[in-house]
């Protein structure tokens, strides 16, 4: 009877005793990397919850054996697998939908820069156990582990904002041949900013302007003797001051282009090594000027531009005159020649007859340079930088002497031509003039009225007798005492050589570039 009696009681003490609840996990996955990177995904029940567990090995980054909460963010064809390490949100694993319903996984471990392509391990899944994962979540949890890692460290990230500023300080020194010291103003930087942003991004934009001046002989001795020290700190505003070398620097988290901004400043507001005044810009602008000499007194000058790399001038050194740019298409190398054809050329680049353009080849390596007319090369000197500089400072530049240029070409059948121009300069657009002649006789007319709108032009002699008529939708026609002589319209670009070299017109005419006097 006792025994039975301890039975009953033992059964009672047990039953007391409460089931263990199961762990609030799902099927889980592991995903394999190409050197032994593992990273286990268990989603927490309920799915719906968009929670899970990712525990990540072999890698040898700080999230080694750690089985950190994640949320589970979808967009679109991704979704990201989050959590908080040192206070800053951090995509784990991401995932992207492809085609045929297939999906490619990546994972991201802190001090890797690039990611981990990682592929579905089948066996691994399988010896998954996910209870056991979230016992090991529920330790680490619990022992602190989890919270030291995901806690937010002010002066964990201040130590590596200012690791990673060192590394284009010291190249900017490198560069420079500088030993600038650096400071940030932690005072301006409140926590949430240090969260969301790479403050050493931010910061190095000066640094990263100086090391690219620093590249030209001039930029260098400036910044040599300028740049002493430079501090960080973060404002409403992009703004840098340099004062007895202390180069101060005010970033801001919204703005655009602060590289450039700090280049800007650094070239219009440091002095060049030259002293007296003059601009860092001012020396950098004559520092990238290059002068071809022929020996003969013809000089050509490459001067910098913005946009198709250099302008040409052309003179005798003492005076230049600017050579017409070329088409945007085009560098500033080129320049249109019609007097000079090269038949080779292409008859269509770009929408350019490159037949009639002409050039200054420029070598930097072989300090070499010639001036190709058509189809014909002049050999030139490069002259040595400085004393390029010193020729192009006290020269004179004029603009090009062009008045003139083709607007229009007719022909009668007679063999009589009928040259329109038009004035060179944009000012000078509506200013036309009028030749008529045979080939290589063309006789400028005296104007005494022009009519130009949408319908076409008209242009009256003198006495108005003779007029020339330029219409969009009727033929062309010339008119003289009453008798009205229709034209045939000559393309004037198919037809730049003709104009140049057989109407008569242009014959002695300088037109401002490097083939002048060839």
């Amino acid at each position: 009877m006792r025994a039975v009696l301890a039975m009953f009681i033992a059964v009672g003490v047990l039953c007391a005793v409460p089931a263990r609840a199961a762990a609030p996990v799902e099927a889980g996955k592991v995903f394999s990397g190409p050197e032994g990177e593992q990273v286990a995904l268990v989603l927490l029940s309920p799915v719906e919850s968009k929670k899970a567990l990712l525990r990540v090995q072999g890698t040898g980054s700080e999230l080694d054996g750690k089985v950190l909460p994640h949320d589970v963010n979808e967009s679109g064809a991704y979704v990201h697998y989050t959590t908080e390490l040192r206070g800053r949100s951090f995509a784990t694993l991401v995932a992207r939908s492809g085609g045929g319903g297939s999906r490619s996984y990546v994972l991201n471990v802190p001090g890797r820069r690039d990611s981990i392509k990682v592929s579905f391990d089948d066996a691994r899944t399988k010896a998954l156990k996910g209870e056991e994962l979230y016992t090991q979540h529920q330790k680490q949890k619990a022992d602190g582990t989890l919270t030291r890692m995901m806690a937010f460290d002010r002066k964990a990230e201040m130590a590596e904002a200012e690791k990673s500023l060192s590394e284009p300080v010291k190249s900017m020194n490198a560069a420079c041949g500088t030993s600038a010291a650096v400071a940030i103003d932690w005072n301006s930087i409140p926590d949430e900013l240090l969260k969301s942003y790479s403050i050493a991004s931010y910061c190095e934009s000066p640094f990263t302007a100086l090391e690219k001046l620093c590249a030209t002989a001039e930029g260098k001795k400036a910044i040599q003797a300028q740049v002493k020290e430079v501090s960080c700190r973060f404002g409403e505003a992009l703004k840098l001051e340099v004062q007895a070398g202390r180069v101060a620097w005010t970033t801001a988290k919204d703005a655009a282009n602060q590289e450039e901004f700090a280049t800007k400043y650094f070239t219009e507001n440091l002095e060049s090594a030259r002293g007296q005044g003059e601009k860092l810009a001012e020396r950098l602008r004559l520092e990238k000027i290059r002068v071809c000499a022929d020996g003969k007194g013809h000089y050509v000058a490459l001067l910098p531009h913005e946009t198709q790399n250099v302008q040409l001038a052309y003179g005798d050194g003492k005076k230049f005159v600017q050579v017409a740019p070329p088409p945007w298409v085009l560098s500033g190398y080129h320049f249109l020649e019609p007097r000079f054809f090269h038949k080779t050329m292409n008859p269509s680049f770009r929408g350019l007859d490159m037949r009639v353009y002409s050039e200054v080849e420029l070598s930097e390596e072989k300090k070499s340079c010639a001036v190709r007319c058509g189809e014909r090369t002049i050999p030139f000197t490069l002259l040595e930088s400085e004393k390029a500089q010193e020729l192009v400072q006290k020269a004179s530049f004029e603009p090009n002497p062009q008045k003139f240029v083709p607007y229009a070409l007719l022909r009668d059948q007679q063999g009589r031509y009928y040259l329109v121009e038009r004035g060179f300069q944009p000012a000078d657009e509506r200013n036309f003039r009028v030749s008529i002649g045979p080939k290589g006789n063309l006789q400028q007319q005296k104007m005494t009225d022009i009519v130009s709108d949408s319908e076409g032009e008209i242009f009256a002699t003198k006495k108005g007798e003779l007029r020339l008529v330029l219409d969009r939708t009727a033929p062309s026609t010339w008119l003289e005492n009453k008798k009205k002589t229709e034209l045939r319209p000559v393309p004037v670009e198919e037809n730049l050589p003709l104009i140049y070299n057989e109407l008569g017109v242009y014959t002695g005419a300088r037109l401002g570039t490097p083939c002048d006097d060839q």
